[in-house]
């Protein structure tokens, strides 16, 4: 069970490092966004550090981004800290994921992939509103990426579904259908601010957050 939900902490701390890293280095951003960006960066390190145990691959990406943090300025600053060493930590996440979905065999592997996605773009989403980040864009590109990642795992489920045997197909299809619904339900919440078109709230993403990672694992733990 505990692998299950390190395979969903891996996914999406790779997606939110990748975002970030992104807003990082493309995004217009003031000396004191800067600053806090660098302090989501260690939530991402602590995601990396709670999956070592079932992952050893991930100490790779814990020690370069653990770097980058420590030797980036928390402050209000113009410097973007060692970048050379986030992209290794990038590379490095990119392997400790692909191994890992590698492990889990091909159905549950390309399920892993399209969280990196999902749940990668709710996780980074929920670090920039928590940094009072100020490029609306991204508040509205990264619900979009999550509608398209669930579209696309919704189609793993089917296709894994349809090419398994009956008898297991209907043992799998209320856990199935149920990561499914609340995925949808979990979009739904993320995207509110969207339909209202007000600015997303923190609370609001934390909820679309708790709702999409308990989808992820219990369709991890059906395809496995």
């Amino acid at each position: 069970m505990y692998e299950l939900l390190s395979s969903v902490v891996m996914s999406g701390a790779l997606g939110a490092q990748c975002v970030l890293t992104l807003v990082l280095l493309k995004g217009d951003i003031c000396p004191g966004q800067r600053g806090r960006l660098h302090k989501a960066f260690w939530f991402i390190v602590a995601a990396w550090a709670v999956v070592i145990p079932f992952s050893p691959f991930s100490v790779l990406p814990f020690i370069a981004l653990g770097i980058f943090s420590l030797r980036s300025k928390s402050g209000k600053t113009r410097l973007s800290g060692p970048i050379p060493i986030l992209h290794l930590a990038n590379g490095f996440g990119v392997l400790a994921v692909l191994v890992s979905a590698w492990q889990q065999g091909s159905a549950a592997g390309l399920l892993m992939l399209s969280q990196v996605l999902l749940v990668g773009a709710i996780t980074a989403h929920c670090l920039l509103v928590r940094a009072r980040s100020r490029l609306q864009a991204f508040h509205r590109i990264l619900p979009v990426v999550g509608i398209v990642a669930s579209m696309f795992m919704a189609v793993i489920i089917a296709v894994t579904s349809a090419s398994m045997p009956e008898s297991e197909a209907n043992t799998l299809i209320t856990s199935l259908l149920s990561s499914l619904g609340l995925v949808v339900c979990g979009v739904i919440i993320w995207a509110l601010h969207l339909l209202r078109q007000t600015p997303p709230r923190l609370a609001q993403l934390c909820c679309a957050l708790i709702v999409i990672a308990s989808a992820s694992g219990l369709a991890m733990s059906a395809m496995v």
